[in-house]
């Protein structure tokens, strides 16, 4: 890796911060990618560095700590998917909310970003991937949205969809699944497969036009190679 990671906190958040090869060299300002929860940062900028400035934009990107998944990354308040599991408490918006009013414009003031939606993306993973989703219905600050392995079967998605509209229909869209997802014994988190599905099918007619949307199918289940799913995506949305 020739760019650098450090750790920072941002409103009681802790977050990892990727500059890209040449920040400190080169005065020009660079698109800015937030990560839902803490993934390996170090692994999937490994594997996507090398296409910097030739298949891919280099970017900023930042990683944000999640406090309490099922809260930060639920739209709405769920049951449990198992008895000894913790229900979902619905706190995407205030998650969200932060993340647009405090700690986007905190990365804006202390590094050289392109501000614009274009710019502005957020990917996430599992519940984290449900509320990138999420967020296009509340805010149209992000221009690209990554969704891996999200959980679209979560209770109420497919009908606030098909009742709200993104507010940047402009947006980009990139969804995965893995193939053996769909065969969870959980009824529930069975309907993956059909409701990431019915999603795309959703957002291709809501944005503005069938190429800003793509659904890629991988190989494994929920845990298969997820730094690599996240290489893909970045890849797509951050395609030169």
């Amino acid at each position: 890796m020739k760019g650098t990671i450090q750790n920072l906190n941002i409103n009681e958040h802790h977050c990892s911060l990727y500059l890209p090869p040449n920040y400190n060299i080169l005065d020009v300002n660079y698109p800015v990618v937030y990560m839902n929860g803490d993934n390996n940062t170090e692994e999937i900028i490994n594997s996507i560095e090398s296409h910097f400035d030739v298949d891919c934009s280099g970017f900023i990107l930042i990683s944000i700590e999640s406090k309490n998944w099922n809260h930060d990354f639920s739209p709405w308040p769920a049951p449990t998917l198992a008895k000894n599991r913790e229900a979902f408490s619905g706190g995407a918006y205030e998650y969200l909310n932060n993340l647009t009013k405090v700690i986007k414009p905190f990365i804006d003031t202390h590094y050289r970003t392109k501000t614009e939606p274009e710019n502005t993306v957020l990917i996430g993973y599992s519940l984290g991937g449900l509320a990138t989703l999420y967020s296009l219905y509340l805010f149209g600050i992000f221009g690209k949205v990554g969704s891996l392995s999200g959980s679209l079967w979560y209770d109420g998605w497919i009908e606030f969809m098909s009742s709200n509209s993104p507010i940047n229909t402009a947006a980009k869209v990139y969804l995965s699944l893995g193939k053996s997802e769909e065969r969870s014994r959980n009824q529930r988190m069975a309907r993956v497969g059909d409701c990431t599905q019915k999603t795309f099918s959703i957002l291709s007619k809501q944005l503005i036009s069938t190429e800003n949307i793509i659904m890629e199918w991988n190989n494994g289940g929920h845990f298969t190679e997820i730094s690599k799913r996240f290489s893909k995506a970045l890849l797509w949305l951050m395609r030169i």
